[in-house]
This record gives structure tokens, C-alpha cells and sequence, in this order.
């Protein structure tokens, strides 16, 4: 069960000027601890982001990000530690909600369908401040193995590693059918 988060970066978008600004957030031990109790790591031993935020549109804010952290994950068929290092790259934009919600075509495309080529709809900037803590963390989570495996660990007998044909789940019903 996730606990309600403690990783918090505000960043106050109303002095952010024209040329924008960089902003390199790490995430403390104590908030490491957290954030690794929270998705199920073993350990997390780093985490750090490196933001570019730059105007975008009239009232926008674009966020272009890069995301690193050493994890460590227990794999799913041993449980044995499984380090891994996060390098991952992330595009995000914010707009007032009072614009998101008076753009009909934001609105409908939200509704309507997903497109996995394009980019997300503009995330809703609520005042001044952007919380990057969350929005890191959640890049974290997106980029987590969701089956990481120890090296050579294999199920015995049970799933298919890609050699040999391992038959249709129907063939033994199949035989009876035969009978």
C-alpha cells in the first residue's frame, strides 16, 4: 500500500522568464527509502532528474526531462536481488486547467482515443507551482522492469523461453476429444 508521498520539488513557474530554466533535483536517502518501500525495490541507491522548463505557448510550461537511479528489484521467479541502472528520458506539458478545459480539441482527443505515437495531453498546472517530486517518481515507476529476472533464472517446466515449441494449452483436451 503506497503511502502518501514525501518527495516534493515545488518549483514556482511565475518567475520562469523567457529563456527558461534548468533544474537538477536528488532525491534524499530518507525519500529514497520511501519511494523504494513504496513500488516494492529492494533498494533504491540513487535518484536524480535534470530538468529543462521553458515557456510553452502563451500560458504553457514545457518540461523536458532525464531521469537516473540505480535500483535494485527482486526477481520474480527467485526473488534474488536484481540491480539495475535508470536512464530515461521524459516530455511533459502544462497548461491552467481553466485552459485545458476551455480547448474543445484537448477535451475530445482526452476522451476519445489514446494514440501511442503522439504525445500526452497537457497535464493541468493548478497556481503557480509545478511539484516535480511526484512527477519524478512517477517517471521512476514508468520506467521500472515490471518482470526483472536474475540472470538464468528460469521457471522448470513452466514457461516458454523461446526453444522449443511448447504445445498448445488445448492438446491435452484435444486427446480427450478423441477418445
Amino acid at each position: 500500500m503506497m503511502t502518501e508521498l514525501q518527495f516534493h520539488r515545488h518549483f514556482d513557474v511565475s518567475h520562469l522568464g523567457n529563456s527558461g530554466q534548468k533544474l537538477h533535483l536528488v532525491a534524499e536517502p530518507a525519500e529514497r527509502a520511501e519511494l523504494a518501500k513504496d513500488f516494492d525495490l529492494l533498494a533504491l541507491d540513487s535518484l536524480e532528474a535534470d530538468l529543462d522548463i521553458t515557456p510553452w505557448g502563451v500560458k504553457g510550461v514545457r518540461v523536458e526531462g532525464r531521469l537516473r537511479a540505480d535500483v535494485v528489484q527482486a526477481c520474480v521467479i527467485t526473488l534474488q536481488p536484481v540491480p539495475a541502472h535508470i536512464d530515461d528520458r521524459f516530455s511533459l506539458s502544462f497548461l491552467p486547467a481553466d485552459a485545458i478545459a476551455a480547448d474543445p480539441k484537448t477535451v475530445a482527443e482526452a476522451e476519445v482515443i489514446v494514440v501511442y505515437d503522439e504525445e500526452d495531453p497537457p497535464e493541468p498546472l493548478e497556481g503557480n507551482s509545478i511539484d516535480f517530486g511526484p512527477i519524478v517518481a512517477e517517471q521512476l515507476a514508468l520506467a521500472l522492469d515490471p518482470y526483472p529476472r536474475a540472470p538464468g533464472a528460469s521457471l522448470e517446466g513452466g514457461e516458454h523461453d523461446g526453444g522449443t515449441n511448447p504445445g498448445s494449452p488445448f492438446a491435452a483436451l484435444s486427446k480427450l476429444r478423441d477418445k
